[in-house]
């Protein structure tokens, strides 16, 4: 006759809840040392954001330089002052049109065709991309340009762009 089951009677010794603890501590699979892991994967993750941001000015070239944001701000800080236009009159000599949507639309209000033909072109290819809102804006901004504008090629530019979007 087989005798009950008897947990007491398991020949083989029960490890404590320290021995436990223990073989889990000197296991492979379980990490030795949390903070430190952590901090690694930290210092990585900022590591490869900087490589991210220095690839990307590289890529930009002059345009990814402090003073091409120095220049883009002082457009922005001037709008709607007498410097306004010595501020973008530098800032193309150096840079060209901007790619940026918000100071495109600033460049709305500059008195030169030429660049007025050029910024609205640029608005117009990047305006699928933007919110409702903006592209309201853009349209408003355009019939104000149709209304006021000095120049028959601006009038009727911005009347055929008004009439597309």
């Amino acid at each position: 006759m087989v005798p009950p089951f008897d947990s007491d009677s398991d020949e083989r010794e029960k490890p404590s809840w320290r021995e436990i603890d223990r073989k889990r501590d000197r296991s492979r699979h379980v990490s030795r040392d949390e903070h430190s892991r952590s901090e690694k994967s930290l210092r990585s993750t900022w590591a490869k954001e900087q490589y991210l941001k220095k690839v990307d000015k590289l890529f930009q070239g002059k345009k990814g330089s402090k003073e091409h944001k120095a220049a883009l701000n002082a457009i922005h800080n001037n709008y709607g002052t007498s410097k306004f236009a010595s501020s973008v009159k530098k800032y193309l000599k150096k840079y060209g049109i901007p790619d940026d949507w918000s100071t495109l639309m600033l460049l709305l209000d500059y008195k030169d065709d030429e660049v007025l033909v050029q910024v609205i072109e640029a608005l117009k290819e990047i305006t699928p991309e933007r919110s409702p809102v903006e592209r309201q804006s853009f349209k408003n901004k355009l019939e104000i340009l149709a209304i006021t504008a000095s120049s028959s090629t601006i009038i009727s530019l911005a009347e055929k762009v008004f009439r597309e979007l």
